[in-house]
């Protein structure tokens, strides 16, 4: 779906796809944690999930149906299921704790996507590439000073961030074969059934202002996850998701922009530290790609 440019390699690519997918899924979150003042988190995840199908609907049409054609219907139906209930402790989650905590939570999704990929994967991750990994966690926990009490709301996000690392395994699997575009669309209506039945416990329906942050969520998580897939089909997961620490500055201009949250000299020194672990993850692939080890 993605034409290549000539001038640019697939890493390059798959770098240039992570950040512009981490800063539109840094957009979609600031506009949850806005909206969920208003509407529950349920009916925020139904409408992100059923707007998705829309929004795709005319490209569908252009490409044919074909396009959505997937080589396992049971991993769809299972990451479906997966991504969706992560989709709903993410938004429940926003709505409890901080953009600020809840982003450090998430950014435990590269720890266990890189062990995952190494035992169901087998990629492999040399000391030096986990010891990159590590420093750029400990970065984001520098930058958030994350508050060290469990509630229900850091439950959900540490569920979410689990489901989400699945999910991401079961996309590489199916970026082996499948087009970003049927990833997209099946994971979005995968989550529509868990979303609608919750949703309709606490039914209320938007009005036509919440409508357009609804669209505008949808949108940017589309464009997200179609990204982060692109990423992933010219990348190894244990590479492309260290990419996402990246999020952490994002989220933090976004906060002083929209919420006046005032950056503090843990942002510069975790800022350091995850932008080095990241560049150095980036420099070790494209050195073991060229062959120099």
């Amino acid at each position: 779906m993605f034409t290549e440019f000539r001038f640019a390699s697939p890493l390059r690519l798959a770098i240039l796809f992570m950040l512009t997918g981490g800063v539109s899924v840094t957009f979609m979150q600031a506009g949850v944690k806005v909206l969920s003042d208003e509407l529950h988190p349920f009916i925020i995840t139904f409408f992100r999930a059923f707007l998705v199908l829309i929004i795709l609907m005319p490209v569908i049409f252009h490409s044919g149906v074909s396009v959505l054609a997937t080589s396992s219907v049971k991993l769809q139906v299972i990451r479906g299921l997966v991504g969706g209930s992560g989709m709903v402790c993410v938004f429940t989650g926003l709505s409890l704790i901080s953009l600020a905590e809840a982003t450090t939570l998430l950014f435990t999704v590269p720890i266990f996507t890189t062990v995952m990929s190494v035992l169901f994967l087998s990629e492999k991750v040399g000391i030096r590439r986990w010891l990159a990994i590590i420093a750029g966690f400990c970065g984001t926990l520098v930058v958030m000073r994350p508050d060290v009490s469990i509630s229900f709301g850091h439950l959900l996000l540490i569920y979410a961030a689990l489901a989400w690392a699945l999910s991401v395994l079961i996309a590489k699997k199916l970026t082996q074969k499948d087009n970003v575009l049927s990833i997209t669309f099946w994971q979005a209506a995968g989550s529509v059934p868990i979303a609608f039945i919750l949703g309709l416990t606490v039914w209320d329906w938007p009005s036509f202002d919440q409508l357009y942050w609804l669209f505008g969520i949808a949108g940017l998580g589309t464009i997200g996850h179609m990204m982060f897939y692109a990423a992933l089909q010219r990348g190894d997961v244990s590479f492309i998701m260290p990419l996402d620490y990246l999020r952490i500055i994002w989220s933090a201009a976004l906060g002083y922009l929209l919420f006046g949250d005032m950056p503090t000299i843990g942002l510069f020194i975790g800022g350091a530290m995850i932008i080095g672990a990241t560049s150095f993850i980036s420099y070790r692939e494209m050195r073991i790609r060229a062959g120099k080890g």
